[in-house]
């Protein structure tokens, strides 16, 4: 029970700290746009970049915790980087004539950074808790990641405001520096049990691993696939959203009211979906939330400039759409073997959920050099409702179990 609460609690305060950081680039865009010189396409190509990377080393990140064992550590190692990150992003703000070398390289830091939390988090929560009790566990996890990414913004804001830009965010990065000490005090010497002959270094057995992993990969291909078209709606928008509501609202404390409001409801939304991915199964899930966010961005999209209908409607979005971490992962955790944990979540999340968005950051970047964001964005739109053609191709409950057990 206290490994169990141990992993709960540090994995925890993990996802409240990566996640705190989803909105930060975005937050910052509504800044960096009156600095001289910046346009929004260069800020898009700034999005693109650390979703990329973030993606690309999503993978590797997993394998390699996979092969140590020491995926609380790195989770703490992630955090300090997204730290780093924090404090480049600041440097524009008082280094004049390097401005775009800066946002560059905070993007690049925060894109790697953002690789490390969420395979690895998902892996310990899998390790410590049953295939079918641990997408609960992911849902109570996942809402702190929800609680960081509604309170951040505002906070960020708050700084910025009373501190100053540059030394705002230099708090931020003080509370960053202090977080990755504490996880890393939590979660030290929690490792993850490997089977033997499995996961090790030698190539025959790398051979067996993946010989192991080859049953799963249908399944991991086509989830990946409909979480890949899925993020490129979901964050290609969430790139330009604070833009829109600072454009149409012609205010940021009005921009950081709506954000906040409207993502306390995935505080409450990964826990409940959390609980119907373990009772009902990760593919009944997915449907649900992939049918119920198109519906309300759609509805959103009509109502935007109504600002009450707007924290509503995207209130209501958010709460389906965000909660891919207890979905996805919890879906992957009740199929793949725990040995694989990493790996597999680094592929569905990393190239699924991360590179997908990096992809999705790019296409809007794209139409913002002929449209305005709201345009843009609204051209974004298909991509959501093409995500739905890849649901009937996912396995139901009945041959994802009979897939695992036959591994």
């Amino acid at each position: 029970m206290y490994g169990k609460l141990r992993s709960l609690a540090f994995t925890s305060l993990g996802h409240f700290s990566n996640d705190g950081t989803t909105l930060l680039y975005p937050t910052l865009i509504t800044y960096y746009v009156e600095l001289p010189g910046i346009k929004i396409p260069y800020l898009g190509a700034m999005a693109i970049i650390f979703n990329i990377i973030s993606g690309i080393f999503s993978t590797p990140v997993g394998n390699y915790a996979d092969r140590k064992g020491n995926h609380g550590t790195l989770i703490a190692v992630g955090i300090l980087i997204l730290a780093l990150s924090s404090f480049l992003l600041a440097l524009p703000f008082v280094i004049k004539g390097y401005t775009l070398a800066l946002i560059l390289a905070g993007a690049t830091v925060l894109g790697i950074g953002q690789a490390f939390y969420h395979p690895l988090g998902a892996a310990v929560l899998r390790s410590t808790f049953e295939p079918r009790s641990a997408p609960s566990a992911m849902g109570v996890n996942g809402s702190f990641g929800s609680l960081g990414r509604a309170i951040m913004p505002l906070v960020i804001v708050f700084l910025m405001t009373a501190l100053g830009d540059f030394h705002g965010l230099l708090i931020y990065t003080l509370y960053s520096l202090i977080s990755a000490a504490v996880i890393y005090a939590g979660l030290r010497g929690l490792e993850i049990s490997r089977k033997k002959n499995v996961i090790t270094a030698d190539s025959a057995d790398k051979a067996e691993k993946k010989k192991g992993m080859k049953a799963f990969m249908p399944f991991l291909y086509m989830l990946t696939a409909a979480v890949f078209v899925r993020s490129l709606f979901l964050t290609g928008t969430i790139t330009f959203i604070p833009t829109l509501f600072d454009e149409t609202f012609k205010s940021k404390t009005l921009m950081v009211t709506i954000i906040t409001l409207a993502y306390i409801s995935p505080i409450i939304g990964q826990p409940y979906f959390g609980r119907i991915t373990a009772k009902y199964g990760g593919r009944f899930t997915v449907i649900v939330t992939f049918v119920l966010s198109t519906v309300f961005f759609g509805l959103f999209l009509i109502f935007y400039h109504n600002f009450i209908l707007t924290i509503i409607l995207y209130g209501g979005y958010a709460f389906a759409a965000y909660s891919g971490f207890p979905v996805f992962l919890g879906y992957v955790g009740q199929i793949v073997p725990r040995e694989f944990s990493g790996a597999s979540n680094g592929l569905v999340w990393g190239i699924g959920q991360t590179v997908g968005g990096g992809i999705g950051a790019a296409v809007i970047t794209l139409f913002t050099l002929f449209v305005n964001v709201p345009t843009a964005i609204l051209y974004m739109f298909p991509f959501a409702i093409g995500s739905l053609l890849f649901l009937p191709f996912l396995p139901t409950r009945d041959k994802a179990e009979k897939l695992a057990s036959a591994a």
